[in-house]
């Protein structure tokens, strides 16, 4: 039987790097409540939804903001049909959805947790989650086999809306970061964790909360048990600027677009646009495409 237990509100740590560095070690994430204000966090949600509803994602003659699935459509990311790819590219040019992950109020904490310039991947993921076809839900895994680059990087995680018991979430294996770099393949097939006995931590979400938690950290999505809503959320990854990153993680998700398609209707001079190219930073060549020239010597 699976253990679970809510996450720790990490809000009283903030601004203390010693016990925010104590809870991360043992625990492998950290949990703030409402740290976000909700109104942005709402807008991208709209946006999002607003997208769906133009790629009749959404069931007629409901309000999008519910996000109401139309009756008989699933997509996901698994699957890259040719519906979810477009649905996707649209997501990706939302400028708010590459603005939020820059907040304030994430970015002083990992500040602090890093005690230096923090560094944010421009590859952000939308995850939308529909009901059903829960062989999709995706499986416990260390998030640095995908990105590479630094371990001591971060995933901040925001539910775009509240997220009750149904909708699911995101759940973490507390202090499986103690375990250091796992096979990920041994990982997705419960190989390396012991269920019985692993603290699955746990809550429902409210608007505004964020979970933050370590490469290296177990992780999974809990099942969308709802009739027909849509789950959303997103993911940014972040790291010291001092660290190396994988050149990967500058693309967009999925290399579902380049960056010229998902700027092409924003503003010639918006300073979000390649940010990353004024910061003078270790990126290293791709990992797959390093370890595929590796193999082929």
């Amino acid at each position: 039987m699976r253990v679970e237990s809510p996450f720790v509100d990490c809000t009283d740590l903030i601004g203390d790097r010693a016990r925010l560095l104590e809870h991360s070690h043992q625990n492998g994430y950290l949990f703030f409540p409402g740290l976000l204000p909700i109104e942005p966090v709402l807008a991208l949600r709209q946006q999002v939804l607003r997208v769906a509803e133009h790629h009749e994602l959404l069931a007629p003659d409901t309000d999008p903001d519910a996000g109401i699935r139309r009756e008989g459509v699933f997509i996901c990311e698994q699957d890259r049909s040719e519906a979810f790819r477009n649905f996707y590219i649209d997501v990706q040019k939302l400028r708010l959805f590459h603005e939020l992950p820059h907040h304030k109020h994430i970015v002083r904490v990992l500040e602090v947790l890093f005690g230096d310039s923090v560094f944010i991947h421009p590859r952000h993921i939308c995850h939308v989650i529909f009901p059903g076809e829960h062989q999709y839900t995706t499986p416990p895994h260390q998030d640095f086999s995908p990105v590479r680059g630094s371990q001591e990087t971060w995933t901040v995680w925001t539910p775009l809306g509240d997220c009750d018991a149904e909708l699911g979430g995101l759940a973490i294996a507390r202090g499986s970061n103690r375990h250091g770099l796992l096979e990920d393949g041994g990982v997705r097939s419960w190989e390396l964790i012991e269920e019985d006995s692993t603290e699955w931590a746990w809550n429902p979400f409210k608007c505004g909360d964020v979970v933050m938690f370590h490469s290296l950290t177990i992780h999974r999505g809990r099942d969308n048990m709802t009739e027909d809503r849509i789950r959303l959320a997103t993911s940014a990854r972040y790291q010291s600027v001092n660290e190396p990153v994988d050149e990967d993680a500058l693309t967009v998700h999925l290399g579902c677009a380049k960056w010229e398609e998902v700027y092409s209707e924003w503003e010639t001079d918006d300073p979000l646009k390649y940010y990353w190219n004024a910061i003078d930073m270790d990126v290293q060549p791709a990992y797959h495409r390093r370890w595929r020239e590796t193999a082929n010597r």
